[in-house]
Formats: C-alpha cells, structure tokens, sequence
C-alpha cells in the first residue's frame, strides 16, 4: 500500500513501528487549511491565459498536479493531521513522515499529543504534554513516552474497561501557507498543471522531466 493510498483515502490502516513490533492504525483527519500550494492566477500567468473563462478547469488541473506531486515526493506540502491509534502505549515509537510538528494551542482536546480514553463512553483526554518528548532531529521522528508520569493518570490506573485505547495526534507538512512550500515545488506543480492543459490526453510519461528534476530534492524515501 503507497503512501498516497493511505493519506487521500482517509482511510485507517496497519502501521507498523519496525523498532517495537507493535501495530495501530493511521488515520488522516484532514488539511489544517484550504490553501493551494498554487493559485489559479499563478498558473494562469505561467500559461499566459488571460481570461476567466477555464478558472475551474485550471483550478482541478492544480489539485490534480498537486496529488501527483505529493505522491511522487511521499510528503504532504500543506499541513495536514493525523492521528495514530494504539491498543496498548509503547515507551517509544517512530513517526515515519517528514516535516512533523505539534500543536499545543486552543483547547487542550484538540492538542496534538497523546490522548487516552478514560472511561468507556467518555471522551478522549489528552495526557499532559510534558510526559512525552520528540527527537525531530532524527529520521524519522521519534516518540518517547513516560508511561507513569508524576502528575497526569498512570498507565495502570488505565487498564480494564477501555482496553487502554489511545492515539497520538500529529502534523506533517511544510506550513499552512503557499508560502511556506518551497519554490522548486511548486515551479514544478505549474509544470504538471500547464501539461495537463496543453496535452489532455493521456499519455505514457507521468508529468513532464523537468518537474521530476525540480521535486528530486524533496522526495522523502519512507
């Protein structure tokens, strides 16, 4: 299953941290924002078209060449959330996606971090953030847990009813904006896009050289 499988379905799936040999499931919650890495009107300028006329067009043939972008690279370019579901919390695991940061603003229930299910019924909890720690200078990112933290619940006060359901919540990507997307990026997208409106039939080379050169550099190799 590809990477792009798993993220654009929305669906869950098997993840496996090679490190503990343990599984969960990786569900993709959604884009923190409806931003485009490219806008119509920069498309439009590369294309030299000065009329409204094909605006809907151009904007499916950017999303388009967004997804076939972000597939060939195996990273998201625009934030996105994710959660990562466990039955029992391991001492340590892998985030196997690059770019990933974390969120401790606005209401803690929608913090990233771990989040525990205290009573069969009740709502997710999230666990005081000062019990995990990330080391972002590896890759891939890794997770560390104390599992009986001083001043948040116990792993063991967990145990019994809730089946010790959890999952860590994250984000990957380069930023919320267009602007935070490198340059390469997305010269390369316009790329995609101005061949699918010059050429709209299918044909046997994916995108055009020239933007393959340009994503080279950011593809991640998960």
């Amino acid at each position: 299953m590809s990477y792009r499988d798993n993220i654009f379905n929305s669906n869950t799936y098997e993840y496996l941290n090679p490190s503990q040999s343990r599984y969960g499931n990786l569900e993709f919650v959604g884009l923190e924002t409806t931003a485009q890495v490219v806008t119509t009107a920069e498309l439009k300028a590369q294309l030299r078209v000065d009329t409204n006329a094909e605006d809907t067009l151009l904007g499916a043939y950017i999303s388009a060449a967004t997804l076939m972008a972000e597939n060939y690279c195996n990273r998201h370019f625009i934030t996105a959330k994710y959660k990562l579901w466990f039955n029992s919390l391991p001492s340590t695991f892998s985030l196997y996606y690059p770019d990933c940061s974390f969120n401790f603003s606005g209401n803690e229930n929608t913090h990233d971090g771990i989040h525990y299910l205290a009573a069969v019924g009740s709502t997710y909890t999230l666990f005081n953030n000062t019990n995990w720690y990330s080391n972002q200078n590896v890759s891939p990112c890794q997770v560390t847990v104390n599992t009986t933290p001083s001043n948040a619940i116990s792993e063991s006060d967990l145990t019994g009813a809730t089946n010790d359901i959890y999952y860590f919540q994250f984000r990957t990507g380069y930023g919320d904006a267009s602007s935070d997307v490198p340059n390469a990026i997305k010269q390369a997208i316009k790329l995609i896009a101005a061949d699918m409106y010059y050429f709209r039939e299918d044909r046997k080379r994916a995108f055009p050289m020239a933007s393959e050169i340009l994503l080279q550099p950011y593809k991640c190799y998960l």
